[in-house]
């Protein structure tokens, strides 16, 4: 299983990171710190399921997804400060697949990507 964290935060990614290994021994995490390098990985990496987060240096998070979303239906789960309602719904209204706010329980966040991951399998089958 291959996960792509978008964050320009390199402690979030590697907190990320682990909690990650440690429920998926076998994943392979990899990342970018910039939305348009995100989306580029997402074109040549091929991942399973991308965490992204609404601020970012070059274009803000929603723009990424907006970007992905014209072309692939990968799994996104949003990992962001921005917790506010109208943040919230708009990161659904774009596509988003869940919504986790930072600071986050690393128990919770292995929970919600086992979730989306487990949908995404299911929405392939049928």
């Amino acid at each position: 299983m291959k996960i792509l964290v978008i964050d320009d935060a390199p402690e979030i990614v590697e907190v990320v990171s682990i909690c990650l290994q440690l429920r998926w021994a076998h994943a392979q995490v990899i990342s970018a710190a910039a939305g348009n390098r995100g989306v580029e990985l997402i074109a040549t990496e091929k991942p399973d399921l991308v965490l992204l987060d609404v601020n970012l240096p070059d274009i803000d998070g929603f723009q990424v997804l907006e970007k992905i979303r014209r072309f692939s239906q990968i799994p996104i789960v949003m990992l962001t400060v921005k917790g506010k309602d109208t943040d919230i719904a708009r990161g659904f209204e774009l596509g988003a697949d869940d919504y986790v706010i930072k600071p986050f329980s690393n128990i919770e966040l292995v929970a919600r990507v086992d979730n989306a991951l487990r949908r995404a399998q299911q929405n392939q089958l049928n």
